[in-house]
């Protein structure tokens, strides 16, 4: 190889590394998450939450799935002075990076729903249709919650499907353990 070519070889390689693709995108604020999971809200009152360390332990424990952080992002859903539940924002890691989503808790700790609010992957973003975030909706922190046993994977996002399926399933025992 002559020594120009070689000289030309580093730049490419930067270049070429540097058009790999990466989409990142907000697909709903903190706001519009609020307003279409608790349609009825009036009001969202913060209330985060600190864990024990006793705490953490039950969630790992009864969940499966490490608790990232012991602050937890809360908010009381309320209208007309009545309680109608818990808005939690999230984050699980996908493959890779980040996603953020924030999820309703009733007051009998089944899910109302969840939204992606984040996704920083290149691929798997299809966990953010209603076709398989539904699948979840009335889970509690007594069903299985788990991918491929009572939530339907999805082919080329099974890392997405598997964090955010783990990221469900403790929130709803953060639910049991911290707000009940």
């Amino acid at each position: 190889m002559s020594r120009g070519v070689r000289w030309l070889l580093a730049p490419t390689a930067i270049f070429s590394a540097a058009s790999v693709q990466c989409i990142a995108t907000q697909y709903m604020n903190l706001e519009q998450a609020q307003a279409s999971i608790f349609p009825n809200a009036k009001e969202f009152v913060a209330a985060p939450v600190t864990l024990t360390p006793g705490q953490v332990a039950r969630i790992e424990r009864q969940s499966g799935v490490s608790v990232r952080s012991p602050e937890q992002q809360v908010w009381q859903a309320r209208a007309d002075g009545k309680l109608l539940g818990w808005f939690i924002v999230d984050r699980v890691i996908g493959k890779h990076e980040l996603i953020t989503y924030a999820a309703g808790i009733n007051l009998d700790g089944s899910l109302r729903q969840f939204q992606i609010l984040e996704y920083l992957e290149a691929y798997g973003s299809q966990i953010r249709f209603p076709s398989w975030r539904d699948q979840f909706v009335g889970k509690t922190a007594a069903d299985k919650v788990e991918l491929d046993a009572d939530i339907v994977n999805i082919t080329g996002a099974t890392m997405s499907c598997r964090h955010v399926t783990e990221g469900i399933k403790r929130l709803l025992v953060f639910y049991q353990v911290a707000l009940r």
